[in-house]
């Protein structure tokens, strides 16, 4: 299972149907994998928070969430991938917008055949992308 930003934030935030995901990926022994992007995309937020104190409590946080799973590498093929997705979803006008953190999340999920636990809208579009939402 590869792990999207947005889900890692209601994990942090206690959301109740999240937690309950988590519970349930624990449960059933599936490898979650945290791509470099989330990671980025996690820091770069925190890094925006407005007190630096409030920002450290939330490093330490994201660090034990991040630490509990497994990573993956942004690789060559991960990156093409990832590109090409970012440029269908750019030039559709039917597709939903994919950011290039998501299009590395959705290409991690796509190269890995495995599904992405996310409640953003934009992975539904991805074709042969599995997407659990909670």
């Amino acid at each position: 299972m590869i792990l999207d930003t947005q889900y890692l934030g209601a994990l942090a935030d206690g959301d109740e149907a999240t937690r309950e995901k988590a519970r349930e990926l624990d449960e059933r022994v599936l490898p979650t994998r945290v791509p470099p992007a989330v990671v980025w995309e996690v820091d770069t937020g925190i890094g925006n928070a407005p007190l630096a104190e409030q920002g450290e409590k939330l490093y330490a946080l994201y660090e034990r969430l991040i630490a509990s799973r497994s990573t993956v590498d942004l690789s060559p093929e991960v990156a093409r991938q990832a590109g090409r997705l970012n440029g269908e979803h750019m030039k559709s006008d039917v597709l939903a917008e994919l950011d290039g953190a998501d299009s590395i999340v959705a290409a991690h999920g796509l190269l890995l055949g495995e599904p992405v636990v996310s409640n953003d809208s934009g992975f539904r579009d991805v074709e042969g992308l599995e997407v659990k939402i909670y």
